[in-house]
C-alpha cells in the first residue's frame, strides 16, 4: 500500500472523498445485526460498547438494525458528515483507507480518533467472519485476506503516528 501516493489524491480530491464516505455511511457495517440469536448477542458484546463510545464521544445517535433497511437519523448522519469534513489532511487519508480496508466509515472513524486500538477494530471488522468459522471451519484463503487486511491496517497506524515534519 502507498498510502503517500494515495494521501496526494485524497487530499485533492477531498470534498469528493468526504462525499464518498458519508454515502457509505447509513450501511455501514456495524450497523447492521445478525437476527440469529448466538451472533446477535457476539456483536451485541463487539459491537455495542463502540457504538455507545461514538455516540457518547461524539454526540451522536447511531443505532444497530436486525432489518436490511439503513435507519439512521439524517441529523447524525448531518453530525458525522462535519466530524469527517474537520479532520486533518493525514486523518482523513487514513479514515479512506481504513474504512476500505474494514468496510466500515465508523470504524476508520474511530481508529484515527484512537478511540478503539486497531486490534478491537480488526475484531469487529471479522466478527461475522470469525463467528462462521466455528461452524464451518477456517478458510485458507479468509485467512490469508485477513492477514493482508491486518497488514494494511498497522501501516495506516503506523502512518498516523509519523511526524508531519518528517514529511
Amino acid at each position: 500500500m502507498d498510502i503517500k501516493k494515495s494521501e496526494k489524491y485524497i487530499i485533492s480530491h477531498r470534498t469528493e472523498i468526504t462525499s464518498l464516505l458519508c454515502r457509505f455511511l447509513p450501511t455501514d457495517t456495524i450497523l447492521f445485526w445478525s437476527n440469529t440469536p448466538d451472533l446477535f448477542a457476539y456483536q451485541q458484546k463487539c459491537w455495542q460498547p463502540i457504538l455507545n463510545s461514538l455516540n457518547t464521544v461524539f454526540k451522536l445517535d447511531f443505532k444497530p438494525t436486525k432489518s436490511l433497511e439503513p435507519i439512521q437519523d439524517k441529523s447524525t448522519e448531518r453530525n458525522f458528515a462535519k466530524l469527517l469534513c474537520n479532520l486533518s489532511d493525514k486523518e482523513l487519508t487514513a479514515c479512506f483507507l481504513a474504512a476500505s480496508e474494514m468496510k466500515s466509515v465508523l470504524l476508520g472513524f474511530l481508529l484515527v480518533k484512537q478511540k478503539i486500538t486497531l486490534k478491537e477494530a480488526f475484531a469487529a471488522t471479522y466478527l461475522e467472519e470469525l463467528y462462521q468459522n466455528k461452524f464451518w471451519g477456517e478458510d485458507v484463503a479468509a485467512q490469508n485476506a485477513r492477514q493482508i487486511t491486518l497488514n494494511s491496517l498497522q501501516q495506516i497506524e503506523e502512518y498516523l503516528k509519523t511526524d508531519e515534519k518528517m514529511l
